[in-house]
């Protein structure tokens, strides 16, 4: 279920500059096997967000340690 006290937007991470090959595709658009934050962080691809009946993200089921990079890629910290 998707919580409308948490906007989507805290689990978003932005800027996300793409990094490592190209693991797939989205709609046409390639999914990164990782991104780089702006403070350097590392983050690896893990899955698609999920989305409810009327299409908005579910940031409910995200586990600790993971965003969403646009477009609803899910990516979580590097260890």
């Amino acid at each position: 279920m998707v919580s409308r006290s948490l906007p989507h937007e805290y689990f978003v991470l932005t800027p996300a500059q793409k990094t490592g090959p190209v693991i797939g595709h989205l709609d046409r658009r390639p999914i990164a096997a990782a991104v780089i934050d702006r403070d350097g962080g590392r983050y690896r691809f893990v899955g698609i967000a999920a989305r409810d009946r009327r299409g908005r993200l579910d940031v409910t089921a995200l586990k600790p340690g993971e965003w969403i990079v646009a477009p609803d890629l899910v990516y979580a910290e590097a260890a």
